[in-house]
């Protein structure tokens, strides 16, 4: 197996060969690249299983590396490091079927758990290609992902559909009906990166012990919906003269589910249906998903016909009091109690989630600028993208994240509002990074406040200028390596963080009195 490391700094790339254990993970070569183009032309003459890219690359982004990689039909998992937590970059990945995507700095022992997972699944499917194509269960499985996964009901589309039936043969028993069923698999944050298998594999696992041990049904296929996060198409046979005991079944299926899986469990259920109609059944399901969000813990039967829901007006939260709010369970209660006046049959229309999540994150992002505070960098973080991605699967999962938003956006105001808190946060950084490229954008986005503001709470609470507290930090270092070290001046002016020692000899002698060359010749060390 060969893995490719794709980075235009080559500190990372030295980085990965030297520190990850490549070959207790079973890699036998490992190539490396800086720049998409070189990528390409390694992907073109060996056999690459596993890609590692950064994504921000001058020369052509690891994101148009993948896109080619797919467009081309080579079979290699992606992972994807990355300084940049942008929502955007993680959708793409995930639209190109990313394995993972990991936001630096690098911790090691970490991205050696991601590549030993994304290895196992290379060799699950490398020995799933490798069987019998003659077995039965693998091909009819192909051929329901290739037509059940974007299910169109146009006439042509019908006509293929029957085509590729009877040339794979594909037949029911005369008492078997077909029944297509979307499970949402409810899963934490916390637990994202917790488990050693992959949560297909898990609820693959659950579905097979249920139906060899307790339901008389079997198994046509299971796969991952496209762009769904943990979002399942399940299709079963099932027999016609169990169908009047289907809802009781499926209810019991869906609790012994969430007994196996340890995590809540959704099922959306269409009618069964026979070869002719399977197609029309689950664009129904797929129809449902675009309109309608349910809860976690809950059974679904379309019966042939999507819900009517109660469209969106104006929230009447008051915004300003959730995020003075001091309890959490008050924010919870209010805004569980605005889901529920549009709620219908335990469902909400998308449309409404949609126009209330909008409604809300507006007036928040208005009422934190007024205080200074950068919603767009508060919230920019892996934690918010996962619940946001995520936030429209059930009911219980955007309740969850407006929740987290306001819970966020509250104690970031409080933060600032506390005695010293954002002048300690700021004089922490500052004293472990004085000696790089410091300026007043970046220590704003560090506590998502805008630069003005920034500028004049620092002054506030300490009496001093950011500029002169890094200027002081800067020279304090500079005189003691002018004292206790043989370094040249301009080396020392670079260590300090002053690239130009023109600049630097002028502000070592404002402040100090004296240039540098004439501090370090003096007896005293100082005047």
């Amino acid at each position: 197996m060969n893995t490719l490391l794709v980075d235009d700094d080559r500190y990372i790339i030295k980085a990965l060969q030297e520190k990850i254990n490549w070959k207790e993970l079973g890699i036998d070569q490992v190539f490396f690249a800086f720049n998409m183009q070189q990528a390409q032309a390694i992907i073109e003459g060996q056999q690459i299983d596993l890609l590692i890219s950064d994504i921000e690359m001058p020369r052509g982004s690891g994101l148009e590396l993948l896109s080619w990689i797919r467009q081309e039909n080579y079979d290699v998992q992606a992972i994807f490091l990355t300084n940049y937590a942008d929502f955007n970059y993680a959708q793409k990945a995930i639209e190109l079927a990313s394995f993972e995507y990991y936001l630096k700095p690098i911790e090691y022992d970490k991205l050696e758990l991601i590549i030993k997972k994304a290895v196992r699944k290379i060799q699950i499917k490398k020995q799933t290609t490798a069987l019998n194509p003659n077995d039965r269960y693998l091909l009819e499985r192909t051929f329901w992902y290739d037509h059940l996964r974007k299910p169109q009901r146009t006439p042509e589309q019908q006509e293929s559909f029957l085509t590729d039936i009877k040339k794979m043969s594909i037949r029911l028993d005369q008492d078997q009906r077909l029944l297509p069923l979307i499970i949402n698999l409810e899963v934490n944050f916390s637990e994202h990166h917790a488990s050693e298998i992959t949560w297909s594999e898990l609820l693959k696992a659950a579905v097979d012990a249920l139906l060899q041990n307790e339901f008389p049904y079997q198994l046509a296929a299971l796969f991952k919906l496209d762009n769904r996060s943990e979002k399942y198409f399940l299709l079963l046979k099932i027999p016609q003269s169990q169908s009047s005991e289907l809802p009781m079944k499926l209810k019991i299926f869906r609790e012994r589910l969430a007994e196996i899986t340890k995590h809540n469990i959704q099922i959306i259920s269409g009618d069964t249906a026979i070869l002719d109609t399977i197609l029309s059944q689950t664009k129904l399901l797929y129809t449902f998903l675009e309109q309608a969000v349910g809860h976690s813990q809950s059974l679904y039967l379309l019966h042939g016909r999507l819900p009517e829901l109660p469209s969106y007006h104006e929230s009447p939260l008051e915004t300003t009091s959730l995020l003075l709010a001091a309890d959490s369970s008050e924010v919870r209660s209010e805004l569980s109690e605005q889901l529920h006046s549009f709620e219908s049959q335990g469902l909400v229309a998308v449309d409404v989630l949609k126009s209330m999540r909008l409604d809300i994150t507006q007036k928040t992002g208005i009422f934190l600028d007024s205080k200074g505070i950068l919603a767009h960098k508060l919230f920019q973080n892996p934690q918010h993208d996962y619940r946001l991605q995520r936030c429209y699967n059930s009911l219980e999962a955007f309740l969850d994240y407006l929740t987290y938003y306001f819970e966020t956006a509250r104690d970031y105001i409080r933060l600032t509002q506390s005695k010293q808190s954002i002048a300690n946060i700021l004089i922490t950084y500052i004293d472990k990074h004085f000696t790089e490229d410091l300026n007043r954008k970046t220590l704003a986005e560090i506590v998502y406040l805008s630069e003005d503001h920034l500028a004049r709470v620092f002054k506030k609470e300490t009496g001093q200028t950011l500029v002169s507290y890094i200027t002081e930090k800067r020279l304090g270092l500079a005189k003691s390596l002018l004292l206790h070290s043989d370094e040249p001046i301009y080396q020392i002016a670079s260590s300090v963080g002053y690239d130009n020692y023109s600049y630097f000899t002028k502000i070592f002698k404002k402040e100090v009195g004296i240039t540098p060359v004439e501090y370090r010749n003096s007896a005293q060390g100082t005047i």
